[in-house]
C-alpha cells in the first residue's frame, strides 16, 4: 500500500514537472510554472524518504563474520569490535543468533593522577594500580537484568567478582561496575587473564588479555621477597662486573690527583 503511494506521487510529481518546463519554454502562465515547481518538491520529498528508509534498515548478517560492521537501528551507525565477537564466541554463543549481543568489552586502566586509559585488546602494562572493566550490550527492547562482571587470573583464581542490577534500553547500553580491582605485584601475571560476562545466570562473553611487562616489575621479579638477589640475576651480575679495584689503587689515584693540582698551582 504504501509503496503504490510513492509510485503513483513519483508519477505525478514528473508529469507536473514535465508539464511545468513545457509550459515555460512555449511561455507558459504562472501557474503552468507553480504546478511545476511542486511537481519538483514531490520528488524531492521522496528522495528523502526513501533514504530514510534505507538508513533506518537492518543489515542482513548471514555468517558471524559479517556482524562486525556500523550499524544502529535509529542512526544506520554501530561499531561492533571483533575482539567483542570474539569474546561472545568464547562464551559458547552464535553471535548472529543472540538477543543480547556483546559489542563492545575490555577494561579502564588507572595510575596516579593520570586520566584512565582504555584498553580492549591490547595487553594491560603491569604497573596500573587499578582495573576496572566493562561492557556494551545491544538488547533488542527495554530489560532488567543482573549484570555479573568476573576476572580471572593466570592462576584459575577468582580475583573479583561484582553483580549489579541494570535497567537496559532498547539499542546500546554500556555497563561498567562501581567498583576497581587493585594490581600488584604478587598477583600471577605470567599468562592471560579472563573476564567473564553475564546476565541473570547466563554467559554472554568470555574476554581474555595479556599482561605487558613494564622494566621495574622485569627488576622485582629477579628479586626475592626479602630482597635477596636470585641466581639467575647473580649470573648475569658475574658475567658483566667490573675488575676489582683494591684500596690501594684507589689512594694511589688520589695521590697523583693532588701532586697534579699543586704543580698547576705554582705555575
Amino acid at each position: 500500500m504504501q509503496n503504490n503511494r510513492r509510485f503513483t506521487e513519483i508519477i505525478v510529481g514528473l508529469f507536473l514537472l514535465m508539464l511545468g518546463v513545457t509550459g515555460f519554454f512555449e511561455g507558459g502562465s504562472p501557474i503552468v510554472i507553480l504546478l511545476a515547481i511542486i511537481g519538483i518538491y514531490m520528488l524531492y520529498k521522496q528522495r528523502e524518504n526513501s533514504r530514510e528508509n534505507r538508513a533506518s534498515e537492518s543489515p542482513r548478517r548471514s555468517s558471524y563474520g559479517e556482524i562486525n560492521e556500523d550499524f544502529d537501528a535509529q542512526t544506520g551507525k554501530e561499531r561492533i569490535y571483533r575482539h567483542a565477537l570474539e569474546a561472545v564466541k568464547e562464551a559458547g554463543l552464535d553471535p548472529d543468533q543472540v538477543r543480547v549481543l556483546v559489542t563492545d568489552i575490555g577494561f579502564m586502566t588507572f595510575k596516579g593522577e593520570q586520566d584512565p586509559v582504555v584498553h580492549r585488546s591490547r595487553p594491560v602494562p603491569d604497573n596500573v594500580e587499578y582495573i576496572q572493566p566493562f561492557v556494551q550490550l545491544r538488547v533488542p527492547t527495554k530489560a532488567v537484568g543482573r549484570i555479573r562482571f568476573e576476572i580471572i587470573d593466570s592462576d584459575g583464581q577468582v580475583l573479583f567478582v561484582r553483580e549489579e542490577n541494570h535497567q537496559l534500553e532498547r539499542g546500546r547500553n554500556l555497563i561498567s561496575p562501581a567498583a576497581r580491582l587493585p594490581i600488584h605485584d604478587t598477583q600471577a601475571m605470567h599468562d592471560s587473564w579472563e573476564l567473564r560476562i553475564s546476565a541473570d545466570g547466563m554467559p554472554l562473553a568470555g574476554h581474555f588479555f595479556e599482561w605487558e611487562e613494564t622494566s621495574m616489575r622485569a627488576v622485582r621479579r629477579h628479586l626475592t621477597e626479602d630482597g635477596e638477589i636470585t641466581g639467575d640475576l647473580r649470573a648475569a651480575l658475574a658475567t658483566n662486573r667490573l675488575e676489582k679495584i683494591s684500596l690501594d689503587d684507589l689512594l694511589a689515584d688520589q695521590e697523583d690527583d693532588s701532586e697534579n693540582e699543586r704543580q698547576q698551582r705554582r705555575s
